[in-house]
């Protein structure tokens, strides 16, 4: 089956890395619709779900992985996850009064000399979560992200990304971790890798474009893993917020003339509560069957 959105992979076994392929179609259609974002603005939300779908190739349990970059510039948030599920969501936002937004190209601009990247994993049964937190130290998301993988993880990885009005495409070559690492393997690997072009990553599908770069290496390849967008929110998470503000903040709302409107941030959907909700979370007789509100 051909996916639009889907991730695949390939391993390298004689050299102890892995080569991973991510093109997202629909997925940013979706997003970027949305959240209705200027050009640049998606371009950079885009680079950070191909990342992020890449990373959690390497998931082995039922969770989520996320990447957020957060500072105290003018960006006050940048946030994607994905689920092992392929499920897909993300989000930007800008510090409210800005006048105007400076270019994302440069992210020490928009997020600030003190901004930090955190990746973390986050199980569904509630097991540990994992947290690795560094300071930006680059000027692309890209390069951010690689040194992170050097710095915390000291695990040698390259990126090749593509994004475009319409899609786009990645690929990220990783060591495997806890293997001898064959030197001369690797260097061959990052030439070939480094040789790729913005509109192979663009149009070609992931097998063919893999084949082409690695045709003479020893590969195992994997069938491809369909991705899409998801966002989790629902009505009863919504009303478990609420009901965490408190009983005199939800006294408050429910006195107000006008009903109260919760939207979800990455996925734009709304929430709306009258005063016999706002009475029935007081009571902790949540609703969770009343309908969402498009």
């Amino acid at each position: 089956m051909i996916y639009r959105d889907y991730l695949q992979r390939i391993l390298f076994e004689d050299v102890a890395a892995r080569c991973v392929f991510v093109r997202l179609d629909q997925v940013l259609e979706e997003v970027r619709a949305r959240g209705q974002y200027e050009p640049d603005e998606a371009r950079l939300l885009s680079q950070a779900l191909l990342v992020v779908a890449l990373m959690s190739s390497g998931l082995k349990f039922s969770g989520r992985i996320s990447l957020q970059l957060r500072g105290s510039g003018p960006l006050q948030l940048l946030l994607a996850d994905c689920a092992d599920d392929g499920g897909l969501r993300g989000m930007l936002s800008w510090r409210e009064g800005l006048e105007t937004r400076p270019d994302t190209a440069r992210l020490s601009a928009c997020a600030g000399s003190d901004a930090v990247l955190t990746l973390t994993v986050d199980p569904a049964d509630g097991g540990q979560r994992w947290q690795g937190i560094v300071p930006l130290e680059a000027d692309t998301l890209i390069d951010a992200v690689a040194a992170y993988f050097e710095r915390s993880e000291q695990l040698a990885t390259r990126f090749c990304v593509a994004v475009d009005e319409h899609c786009g495409g990645a690929l990220m070559l990783q060591r495997m971790p806890d293997q001898e690492p064959d030197a001369e393997g690797w260097n061959r690997l990052e030439h070939l890798l480094a040789s790729t072009r913005p509109e192979e990553l663009l149009r070609l599908d992931g097998e063919t474009l893999m084949r082409r770069l690695f045709h003479a290496e020893a590969r195992r390849v994997f069938p491809p893993r369909e991705l899409a967008f998801q966002c989790p929110c629902s009505r009863e998470r919504v009303s478990e917020v609420l009901y965490s503000l408190g009983e005199e903040e939800l006294r408050q709302m429910a006195a107000e003339p006008d009903d109260t409107e919760v939207r979800c941030q990455f996925c734009n959907q709304r929430y709306r509560y009258d005063a016999l909700d706002l009475a029935a979370l007081l009571n902790r007789d949540i609703r969770g069957d009343e309908p969402t509100i498009h």
